[in-house]
């Protein structure tokens, strides 16, 4: 069961995880010392906080529980009936097992335009695609998608 709650600051933690599990794979090639990879990390999770801050200030921040498991958070930013995608992400063990198609639906459901950015190398684009988002325009390494309900 997908219940949404509303992260606040007791949840940075989760929410740091979470961020460095979408990240690793792009800095590991680096061979950087851990402690120097954990301090990148952290200043590109605090940077991606507050320019999230900055550009969408009425977003909801919430995480994403699957069976009482904390399982990943989602920000979005919903005005009328138009929601824009901000960030959503799962940890690793709860990834290709349909939650993300669910959470999207969801979506869907309560929106007329969903409309997101997406780097053009992230598998989630083709979830995107499968569940009728269509690119929009590309600039590189992002991909802009809208979903428009029918």
């Amino acid at each position: 069961m997908l219940i949404f709650t509303e992260a606040t600051q007791q949840n940075e933690v989760f929410l740091f995880e979470v961020f460095k599990s979408t990240k690793m794979e792009q800095f590991i090639p680096m061979n950087m010392p851990e402690e120097q990879l954990e301090v990148l990390m952290h200043m590109q999770f605090r940077a991606q906080q507050m320019s999230y801050r900055s550009h969408y200030p009425s977003a909801h921040h919430e995480l994403i529980m699957i069976q009482d498991q904390q399982a990943g958070y989602i920000i979005t930013d919903q005005h009328g009936d138009e929601i824009r995608l901000v960030f959503i992400a799962l940890l690793p063990h709860f990834r290709n097992q349909g939650y993300g198609t669910s959470i999207l639906e969801q979506l869907q459901n309560k929106a007329g335009v969903i409309s997101l950015q997406v780097d053009e190398h992230n598998p989630a684009r083709y979830l995107y695609r499968k569940l009728g988002f269509i690119e929009q325009s590309l600039a590189s390494p992002y991909v802009w998608m809208q979903w428009q309900r029918q």
